[in-house]
């Protein structure tokens, strides 16, 4: 097949300088997978993601899409390119454009999962300064922007043990990120993400453990910009506390209705039970680094074949949907 891959181009902004560590990974993830692609027999077009996008994709005529875009210029525009995409009328890897929105925007995600009977922390979203802080949030709490990715907007501070605190920190992010404020129970506990690869029998991958130095860390921007923290696959947890986890992934990557491909992160309470903190359509895919492929060379599935099977299921997806 004639594959596009389409990727992200990082650059500075105001709000958010260049990454240098960030966009050589995104540089290093896009070559793995072109050379995935092709050492599967494919042709093979680097599309960096710009407005041209759509006119570029008519042009080319690819036969499948292959979306590594986390945006123009920002996050917050990842539904958006899966959006152009979708108009193109080309198959294309991943969720749809109403999906990554779900996704992207914290609250939203929650609402459905909460509406599914599946466990997430307690949560408010503050939308302008004078907002109070609902009684029943029970601290520690964890403070931080709607919609962003990559831990941005997440500091040693961002833990809070009381309502000055908590309403400042809320102050700073409506202030500097220019969106609301996302309040959630902060759950002290073990952390793991997992893998979810397929649509109509959906797989679960072996779980990664995020082995951060004391019980009660988190996911800070600096700490995951510097990859300050070690990832375990496999890990060692016990087959009822697995099968719990593995059953809460499954059913919000069900919920929220993921195509393809996610990862869902996980938290244990101090009961050991499972509570979904969040929900990535568009997860890392760096070969030898990111914890996607990472669990999936556990499951026994090459990088190469991961890449394969995920365009297969692209296509399959693409092709049921619109044959009536």
């Amino acid at each position: 097949m004639k594959i596009a891959l389409v990727y992200t181009v990082e650059e500075n902004s105001e709000r958010r300088p260049l990454n240098r560590h960030g966009a050589i990974q995104l540089q290093d993830t896009n070559q793995n997978i072109c050379e995935a692609l092709l050492s599967s027999g494919h042709e093979v077009i680097n599309l960096p993601a710009d407005y041209q996008i759509l006119q570029t994709l008519h042009q080319l005529k690819p036969d499948c899409i292959f979306n590594n875009c986390t945006g123009i210029h920002d996050k917050s525009s990842q539904p958006q390119i899966a959006g152009l995409l979708e108009l193109t009328g080309i198959p294309f890897t991943g969720s749809s454009q109403l999906i990554h929105s779900l996704a992207l925007y914290k609250p939203l995600a929650k609402m459905v999962l909460q509406a599914s009977g599946l466990p997430t922390p307690k949560f408010q979203v503050i939308r302008h300064p004078g907002q109070s802080l609902v009684a029943d949030l029970r601290f520690p709490l964890i403070v931080k922007p709607e919609h962003e990715g990559s831990s941005i907007g997440i500091s040693n501070d961002s833990i809070v043990y009381n309502q000055d605190d908590c309403l400042q920190k809320a102050k700073q992010i409506l202030t500097t990120y220019q969106q609301p404020a996302l309040i959630e129970e902060f759950i002290v506990g073990r952390e793991f993400t997992v893998g979810v690869l397929g649509n109509s029998d959906p797989q679960v991958l072996p779980l990664v453990e995020i082995g951060f130095a004391e019980q009660a860390g988190f996911y800070s921007h600096s700490v995951k910009s510097k990859d300050g923290v070690a990832t375990i696959c496999p890990t060692s947890v016990s087959p009822v506390i697995e099968k719990a986890i593995n059953k809460a992934a499954l059913e919000a990557y069900l919920a929220l209705g993921c195509a393809d491909y996610a990862r869902i992160d996980v938290r244990l309470n101090q009961h050991d039970q499972p509570q979904v903190i969040e929900i990535n359509t568009l997860p890392g895919l760096q070969k030898g680094f990111s914890d996607f492929p990472k669990a999936a060379l556990v499951a026994g599935i090459s990088y190469q074949d991961m890449i394969g099977r995920i365009v297969e299921l692209a296509v399959t997806r693409f092709h049921s949907t619109t044959d009536f």
